[in-house]
């Protein structure tokens, strides 16, 4: 036996399954016997043999295999477009009229082409959701542990928030905040109970985020049911993207082990605008099919589209920074579609700079700030980013703001200065001050606080 071979190399996996599991019984769908972890590579996480992890990222894979299931014979062509830039083999499924017809598709879906260890997943709207989650959350239904993630979309229906799926599978639903039907069905293996659906409100979850307590992951929303869909007058931007997201992370983890390097995108277009300078290196990165746009939010400086957005770099921004401009990482964050930077930034106002303060002239004042910028990625390429900063505390540094003028109706409220500080709190979260990051009260009359 050659040792340096990858496992898959090795054994015979699907043949193994095939041993045990005999075909009449994989085709009615009522397996009870499966591979459940190899123990030569992972004896303590017990990794299922479909997992992508379980062979070698070298190991050669064809594009993950997604489908999208709702219940028109057609569906939003953008969402299809979007997943597949991601680099997903897309299929749109209908669900048509004859629902037993349907689920014997789901049935077969695990035999439509699939390679050793490739599991498939499905993104369901509406209806179709409803029926996927109700038939996958049945273990017997998903053959040979092939359904690697499910994500439901509002369905109309959702199994019993108290329980959970079988743990093969990923499963995210995405739910508006109302009434649903709670399906409860006891079961064993190869046996079903009775049914029955219960009607159930759905909360707006927990913080700002909506997190559901459920036995699987689910988010709450309110907006109504087809937010995700643009072509549909119930799409809400703010909410499908959010959505979008949430979905991307939990497919993209069990279907595509590794992705795209984020962090090295992001690198390449900062190095581009803060050192060699060059349009191009900014640029080459960026969306060239979907519009990208860059945001300097405090100022509304930027442009949109591929275009303007290179126009803007060449013009406004990479020879306006003066020499003296420093950048200093404080913290990354990187999600499955975004890049989240906080940073120290230091400069002299020596020329006129127009993304952080157009239309005034060189100040020869010292600035630091702290700034954070958002980078959101599609398609492994730079989609938008959206920049903030205190712009209060950079026109206190360059001398157009004094905290201690104000107006005589602020004075006549016993107003003694504006709530702003200058480059002090940069300097504390960069670690300047006594303690790092840390809050000082100075601007709070403690005094009357505490009375």
């Amino acid at each position: 036996m050659n040792v340096n071979l990858p496992l898959g190399d090795r054994i015979d996996l699907p043949k193994l399954v095939s041993s045990a599991i005999p075909e009449d019984r994989r085709k009615k769908g009522n397996t009870n016997v499966a591979i459940l972890s190899d123990n030569w590579t992972s004896p303590t996480t017990g990794m299922n043999h479909n997992d992508p992890n379980f062979l070698s990222d070298s190991f050669p894979r064809d594009p993950p295999k997604l489908y999208i299931t709702a219940e028109s014979p057609s569906f939003d062509a953008q969402t299809l477009s979007d997943w597949a830039a991601e680099g997903f083999n897309v299929e749109y499924l209908p669900m048509g009229e004859d629902i037993s017809e349907y689920k014997e598709t789901l049935r077969t879906l695990h035999r439509k082409g699939l390679g050793p260890c490739q599991t498939f997943g499905i993104i369901a709207f509406g209806e179709a959701a409803a029926v996927c989650l109700e038939h996958y959350h049945v273990l017997d239904n998903n053959v040979e542990m092939k359904l690697g993630v499910l994500v439901g979309y509002y369905p109309s229906r959702i199994p019993d928030p108290a329980t959970r799926f079988p743990s093969s599978v990923r499963v995210l639903v995405h739910l508006t905040v109302g009434e649903v039907g709670v399906v409860k069905q006891s079961q064993m293996v190869g046996i079903q109970g009775k049914k029955r659906v219960n009607r159930s409100n759905v909360d707006r979850g927990l913080g700002v985020g909506g997190t559901l307590g459920m036995g699987y992951r689910g988010y709450a929303y309110e907006v109504d049911a087809g937010f995700a869909e643009r072509d549909l007058e119930e799409y809400d931007g703010i909410c499908a993207e959010l959505a979008w997201s949430r979905s991307l992370a939990v497919v993209t983890k069990a279907l595509r082990p590794g992705g795209e390097d984020r962090e090295n995108l992001v690198e390449i277009s900062t190095h581009g605008k803060f050192y060699t300078r060059n349009a191009q290196q900014v640029m080459s990165n960026y969306a060239k099919d979907d519009a990208p746009h860059v945001t300097y939010v405090p100022t509304l400086t930027g442009a949109t589209g591929t275009a303007a957005l290179e126009n803007f770099y060449s013009s406004r921004f990479l020879n306006s920074n003066p020499p003296s401009l420093q950048l200093t990482l404080l913290s990354r964050t990187v999600g499955v579609d975004r890049v989240v930077d906080e940073m120290y930034v230091s400069f002299k106002h020596t020329q006129e700079m127009p993304w952080i303060l157009p239309s005034v002239p060189p100040t020869n004042k010292r600035v630091e700030i702290v700034l954070v910028s958002i980078v959101t990625l599609k398609g492994g390429k730079l989609h938008h980013e959206h920049v903030y900063w205190d712009q209060a505390s950079v026109l206190v540094q360059v001398g157009l703001l004094d905290p201690k003028l104000l107006p005589q109706s602020a004075k006549d409220k016993g107003i003694e200065r504006l709530p702003v500080i200058g480059k002090k709190a940069a300097r504390q979260v960069f670690g300047c001050g006594n303690e790092e990051g840390e809050a000082d009260n100075k601007l709070i009359n403690m005094s009357e606080s505490e009375s």
